[in-house]
């Protein structure tokens, strides 16, 4: 198992905010518009160009029904790295 101190936080977020995205079936326009952002924002997000700030993390949590912790903890981490794995392979 991969632990935290393997990864930055912001790698960790932009993970998971990807993964929640697809698990709450939205696209990044529509949790653009949930969040009162842009588009362009959340695919800069999930890309790692930069953080929200505090502020923004939570409205972001709030638009994908979650606690704005959920979105910092390395719970998908080890599902990711097997997804690349089973990518490279192809």
């Amino acid at each position: 198992m991969t632990t935290v101190e393997d990864y930055i936080l912001q790698e960790i977020f932009c993970i998971n905010l990807k993964w929640y995205r697809f698990d709450r079936g939205l696209s990044q326009e529509k949790l653009a518009e949930l969040s009162n952002t842009t588009p362009k924002y959340i695919s800069d997000l999930e890309r790692g160009k930069f953080c929200p700030s505090f502020n923004k993390l939570q409205e972001i949590a709030v638009a994908l029904n979650l606690s704005p912790y959920e979105l910092l903890k390395p719970e998908h981490m080890d599902e990711v790295i097997v997804s690349k794995r089973i990518d490279e392979r192809r």
